[in-house]
């Protein structure tokens, strides 16, 4: 299947770092653009409280006729028919200042209730940040990863493909039967569906990388894990988001509010002082003709004595409301450790996993190898052929979905420690910060960063330098070898057979060749060979993979959302009936019921060069 990395067709696609990925989800992703507006609203409420210590001017104008009737204008000297009421245009102006002396310290704590709320607002832009943050790189590692694993389902169709010609071919020559070929041909068909959905969940990991990010996914590179940004033990983990955390952070400022709220509540029990100026300029008021002017200046008093008790259950109300605001941060600080026990158990659970599910996937490899050396031979039947082909597949998808469970459990526990962006060197928004903020941002020394090196695995292994990214778009997959190695030899030591390179039904078999299918198979094969026996291999470094098609990209409900991590349980092929052998009786094995289909090994146990036959997942279980 042809793969292309450009959404246009023939424009180059623009690589993109998890870095700039985070950075552009910050400045286009609308939840950060709400809590970002939050902030500003806030703010500007604070200027509003703060108007309470200023003076109020007040002015008023008005210009009309009066018609008045009353003793002094019947009493008036006027002509005869002249009526008794007086009628004439009146006009009034007058000027109010009116400063607060004293409100019962209700503007001092309407200020300090919105410098909690600023603060808080400044805190959940923070927060949002932080979890977006989060956010897009699990929709960025989960795109490569979806990638990876269609990269690996194309090539486990390619090996069926050969075993099918393989078999074609021999049944032909008579060395096999029309089942052996319609065996083949069903695996093959098991495998196109196993791509189908591979590339199926590729769409819908793209249409949430679109939600998040805001774009298309381009060239994608598998991220070197900020290793050295990471504290040395859980305790010191939890103490980091005890600390640091923005969801505590949150809770610890709206409880400061709610204590502010209560504060103001005092004022109703206090009287209010206000100094009063004021000066009128009035003509023809009141029946009487001509101008008039008065200025004032009086101290008023107010004291509220019974308002049905109103005050006094506000008062208790806000006590309670102190309390809630207590126990939301005390839960916050409970999840929060519960969330970094978490993140810490799920990276430690994966390190393990991908020390001994790279062992499998170098066991797996001399297995299928070996068993298709003694297939041509008749030496194996088909099934157990196919059978070491499934293992290797499965393997390789389970090492690929630990390997980035690891890398998300990472930044998982950056975020829940509130460095996350400071560890990727990513900027604060400026809603992000504030003077009133007694705890600003942590900020995160960058020298262990310079010292960690270029390339350093999820093990914390030294993986090398890549400064290229494996699958240019010139290129097939199947020209490049495994995913993620970027010297393109798909992790295979020197003498191996490529698992992608074609096999010839008609090739004559080297008579020389140690192909005894009793021969015990040597477990320490690869470490001769130049491979790893521990570990497998170094983490891989630089990963750029590419599409499936270029076509429409549609989503069909499987998508992973930001409630399902990428550090979840990872999900691989279900194995069918028809990967087990049955026994003599028609009923289908687990494989672990299996009678031996090797002897291996085992080395020297109390007696030398004893040998115990073993079925390959022995092997792999040791």
């Amino acid at each position: 299947m042809a793969l292309g990395v450009a959404a246009g067709g023939t424009e180059s696609a623009q690589a993109v770092e998890l870095r700039e990925a985070v950075r552009e989800a910050l400045s286009t992703n609308p939840d950060v653009g709400i809590v970002a507006e939050n902030r500003r609203a806030v703010e500007a409420e604070l200027e509003e409280a703060e108007a309470g210590y200023y003076p109020r001017v007040d002015v008023r104008a008005g210009a009309g006729v009066e018609i008045t009737d009353d003793p002094s204008t019947r009493n008036r000297a006027k002509a005869p028919g002249d009526a008794d009421h007086a009628r004439m245009p009146r006009y009034e102006s007058s000027l109010t200042v009116t400063q607060p002396l004293f409100d019962g310290f209700a503007t001092d704590s309407a200020v300090a209730r919105q410098e909690s709320r600023v603060v808080s607002a400044t805190r959940r832009v923070r927060e949002t940040s932080e979890f977006v943050g989060l956010d897009a790189i699990e929709a960025y590692l989960e795109t490569l990863r979806q990638r990876e694993l269609v990269l690996i389902a194309e090539e486990n169709v390619r090996t069926h493909e050969r075993t099918l010609e393989l078999v074609e071919a021999k049944a032909a020559g008579g060395a096999a039967t029309i089942a052996d070929i319609q065996q083949a041909e069903s695996r093959l068909a098991s495998a196109e569906s196993t791509l189908t959905q591979a590339e199926a969940r590729l769409r819908d990991a793209d249409a949430t990388y679109v939600r998040v990010i805001g774009r298309s996914p381009d060239e994608l590179y598998r991220p070197q894990p900020p290793l050295w940004a990471l504290p040395n033990s859980v305790d010191a983990a939890i103490d980091v988001a005890l600390e640091n955390s923005p969801t505590i952070a949150v809770t610890r400022a709206d409880l400061d509010t709610a204590r502010a709220e209560f504060q103001a509540s005092k004022a109703n029990f206090l009287p209010t002082v206000d100094l009063e100026l004021s000066g009128d300029a009035n003509r023809n008021i009141d029946g009487t003709r001509g101008e008039e002017y008065g200025a004032s200046a009086m101290v008023r008093v107010s004291y509220n004595l019974f308002n049905g008790g109103a005050d006094i259950s506000r008062r208790q109300a806000l006590i309670h409301r102190i309390a809630e605001a207590r126990q939301r941060h005390n839960r916050a600080m409970r999840l929060t450790e519960e969330e970094m026990r978490l993140a810490w158990n799920a990276l430690k659970s994966a390190r393990d996993r991908i020390r001994a599910q790279r062992r499998e996937v170098s066991a797996n490899d001399r297995v299928r190898k070996t068993y298709r050396q003694q297939f041509d031979l008749g030496g194996r039947n088909l099934l157990e052929l196919l059978e070491a082909e499934n293992e290797y597949f499965l393997a390789r998808s389970n090492l690929l979905n630990s390997e980035y469970e690891g890398l998300f459990a990472v930044y998982r526990i950056l975020a829940t420690g509130g460095v996350l962006l400071a560890a990727l060197d990513v900027p604060q928004l400026g809603e992000g910060r504030s003077s009133l903020d007694p705890n600003p941002p942590r900020q995160m020394n960058l020298e262990p960063k310079l010292k960690q090196g270029a390339g350093v695995d999820i093990l914390g292994n030294d993986a090398g330098t890549a400064s290229e990214p494996v699958l240019p778009p010139e290129t097939d997959g199947a020209e490049q070898g495994a995913v993620g190695t970027p010297d393109g030899a798909g992790g295979r030591t020197e003498g191996e057979v490529a698992p992608d390179a074609p096999l010839d039904p008609n090739e004559p078999l080297d008579p020389n060749a140690p192909l005894d299918p009793n021969a015990p198979l040597d477990p320490q094969a690869d470490a001769r060979d130049g491979g790893q026996a521990d570990d497998g291999g170094d983490f891989p470094e630089v990963v750029r993979v590419r599409r499936v098609s270029d076509g429409p990209r549609a989503t069909d409900g499987a998508t992973t959302t930001s409630t399902a991590r990428v550090d979840a349980a990872p999900s691989s092929p279900p194995r069918s009936r028809i990967e087990q052998r049955p026994d003599e009786n028609g009923r289908f094995m687990s494989s672990a019921d299996q009678a031996p289909v090797s002897r291996l090994h085992r080395g020297t146990d109390g007696a030398a060069g004893a040998e115990a036959a073993v079925t390959p997942y022995d092997y792999f279980a040791r």
